[in-house]
């Protein structure tokens, strides 16, 4: 009876997970309720079994904890306790890398789960393309989200696609699919326009090809002088160098210097996860309207302010953690055809996230951090996959 029970919770787990990811392209709703459900099957699953506890067991645990005793500290100490308080909830996102480690567990369900993740990110950019060209007065594409973060789900997208796409040990008719699903997420891309997605993609499409095939270099420099050629075209600058100049990239520039004299004025814990905009004005009054955000256009800068060095150092510690276990998982499956295209896209959309962010506070948009957390916790679950069809240990 418990066998059969545990079987149910696994699959409600998986199918609400993927519903939860796959919906971030289109509904902030039904990832979010989705959410719920997944967490709260992946609650019972663990009540009904605590043995299953050790089977999610990663390096990452302690920095985990320690993140989430960073956000309570913040809140604790902070000015606006209720706000801070709040806003912390972002921790629970963290169960969407606990929870693809237990409902990804056999190479079928991960290949599937790729296909119709891809499928409907193709779905959706295809009605984008439609809406976009019916409607001439839209600059930015931005039909279900805001363009940034649009931009920055379909650059994880393509990430997670690529490496399958590349990998020439993959059957042609499979590739053919994936290069298929791929065409409509990268011409809705461009027209997201969201220069730091753009770079993050290119930087993390680099990393991969340079691991593993550097046979598509020559693609690889054709997709970045598409951007380059591509970017002017729209916003009418004479040379691209104008961008440093425009007044999106002053403003960053403002906001990231403001941002450090916060950051030096409550150094330890910071302000606590909040809206920064009231605490920005008593620092810079009158600020230029691209500067009037509650955050700072910087992962980096925005964890400094909001966690102090403390938070600072436990976050940046977690990230790296990630990438030596990506490397590790890398080496250790190299050989394996599609598990290390999982591991690939894992250490290449860990790139892109981090080119992108400093440019933008990706790391408190929800649906990009479920999005996130979901392909680092593919690529960890491969370790067990991997072990179910090889013997390899895990």
């Amino acid at each position: 009876m418990k066998i059969g029970k545990a079987v149910n919770y696994d699959l409600l787990i998986y199918i609400f997970l993927v519903l939860q990811v796959a919906s971030v392209f289109f509904s902030i709703a039904v990832s979010s309720i989705s959410f719920a459900l997944a967490g709260l099957f992946f609650i019972l699953k663990i009540a009904s079994n605590p043995h299953e506890l050790k089977s999610l067991k990663t390096t990452l645990d302690v920095f985990f904890i320690a993140f989430v005793l960073v956000e309570l500290l913040s809140a604790v100490f902070s000015d606006y306790k209720t706000e801070a308080f709040i806003h912390a909830r972002r921790v629970l996102l963290i169960a969407v890398f606990y929870m693809s480690l237990s409902a990804f567990k056999d190479v079928k369900r991960v290949q599937n789960t790729l296909i119709l993740i891809g499928f409907i990110s193709a779905l959706v950019s295809v009605i984008e393309i439609i809406v976009y060209y019916l409607r001439p007065d839209v600059i930015w594409l931005g039909i279900f989200q805001i363009s940034m973060t649009s931009g920055e789900l379909k650059m994880l997208t393509l990430l997670l696609l690529f490496p399958l796409y590349l990998d020439r040990e993959i059957s042609f008719k499979n590739r053919a699919l994936v290069l298929l699903l791929i065409a409509p997420v990268y011409l809705t891309f461009l027209l997201t326009f969201v220069r730091s997605a753009w770079l993050g993609f290119l930087v993390g499409l680099f990393i991969i090809v340079a691991l593993r095939y550097r046979y598509f270099l020559p693609g690889w420099i054709f997709l970045a002088l598409v951007f380059y050629l591509y970017f002017p075209l729209k916003y009418k600058y004479a040379h691209i160098s104008e961008v440093t100049r425009s007044e999106t990239t002053v403003a960053r520039y403002m906001m990231w210097k403001t941002g450090l004299r916060m950051f030096a004025h409550r150094p330890l814990l910071g302000y606590g996860d909040i809206d920064l905009y009231k605490i920005y004005i008593r620092f810079r009054p009158n600020p230029a309207p691209d500067e009037r955000h509650g955050h700072l256009h910087n992962n980096f800068v925005m964890w400094l302010v909001l966690f102090g060095i403390i938070g600072f150092v436990v976050v940046v510690g977690l990230f790296i953690k990630i990438l030596f276990d990506l490397v590790i998982l890398y080496k250790k499956f190299a050989h394996v055809p599609f598990f290390r295209d999982v591991v690939l896209a894992g250490i290449g959309s860990f790139f892109a996230f981090h080119v992108s962010g400093m440019f933008e506070w990706s790391f408190g948009d929800a649906e990009i951090m479920t999005f996130f957390w979901f392909i680092i916790g593919l690529a960890y679950s491969v370790n067990k996959s991997c072990a179910e069809v090889d013997g390899t240990p895990a």
